[in-house]
């Protein structure tokens, strides 16, 4: 892990996040890149009053990012950081995948409101669609976190072919803490499955990762981000992580995200990771997936 992106409107959910990046890039050498989307009035070239008035407002606009972001760096968790400060003009969000290809970006940080907080510019529903549709791993953040340190995670899966292809990425930011994996499988309703064949695929599972710092759970519960959220709680984890179908459209519409109501409710940290696209657009109900 050598490049994390974190898109920042200032607010203090997004210096919850750029605090907890910095931590990890402390601890990882990493680069840090801090990213901030700005939104400045367009203007003819004329000699208007509107047009100078809002050169005049794009001016002022300019500096006070500058200012804040002189203001970000000098926290003092920001000692000892390799960071730097990316400013730019587009959409948000095609602005955060546009900078994480182009840097080849290994982790995403955003911050989270969850259900309180959509009218934030990086909150809510980009927060979302990052976390839904972007190539490398992302971990939202609600809380401060002095010094982020995780030793207990609720690693949830279906723990099919998906899972197993796709866990390296989560793997390889876990072990950076050395954690504790809490694997699970949540059944609903919608889908029985037997306690030998769910324990047989988490075994597998097991033994391809050869894991040996873990738990394993099989939670019945009525829905899915149910399950995942009693277990965190009930385990006192540090941090949730688990794997997303990115599903748009009518997949999306019709299955629902799994992930987003996770990292809408769960007060700890969640790590997500965007799998390969369904190869047909009618998944079982069962998918523990978004």
């Amino acid at each position: 892990m050598k490049k994390i992106l974190v898109p920042t409107d200032f607010s203090e959910c997004a210096e919850h996040a750029v605090e907890v990046a910095a931590s990890i890039a402390r601890k990882t050498d990493a680069r840090l890149y801090i990213l901030h989307v700005m939104n400045i009035p367009v203007y003819d070239r004329n000699d208007s009053f509107q047009s100078y008035s809002d050169a005049a407002e794009g001016i002022f606009w300019m500096k006070l990012v500058k200012k804040r972001f002189k203001e970000l760096f000098s926290k003092p968790f920001m000692k000892n950081v390799n960071a730097i400060e990316v400013l730019q003009f587009d959409g948000v969000y095609d602005t955060i995948a546009q900078q994480a290809n182009e840097h080849g970006i290994d982790l995403i940080v955003m911050g989270s409101h969850g259900d309180s907080g959509a009218h934030e510019v990086f909150i809510g529903s980009n927060t979302e669609k990052v976390v839904r549709l972007a190539d490398c791993p992302v971990l939202t953040v609600k809380h401060r976190h002095e010094e982020f340190d995780i030793k207990n995670v609720v690693f949830a899966s279906n723990f099919l072919g998906e899972a197993k292809e796709n866990f390296e990425r989560l793997f390889s930011f876990i072990k950076l803490f050395d954690a504790n994996i809490h694997l699970l499988k949540v059944i609903t309703p919608d889908h029985f499955e037997s306690t030998a064949y769910t324990e047989d695929l988490m075994q597998e599972f097991i033994d391809e990762w050869k894991l040996t710092n873990y738990t394993t759970h099989i939670y019945n519960e009525r829905t899915i981000h149910a399950g995942i959220h009693a277990v965190a709680d009930r385990l006192n984890a540090d941090m949730i992580a688990m794997e997303t179908h990115g599903r748009t459209g009518f997949s999306r519409f019709v299955y629902g995200s799994h992930t987003e109501s996770v990292v809408n409710h769960a007060d700890i940290p969640v790590l997500s990771v965007r799998i390969q696209e369904l190869k047909k657009d009618f998944a079982p109900f069962s998918d523990l997936h978004d």
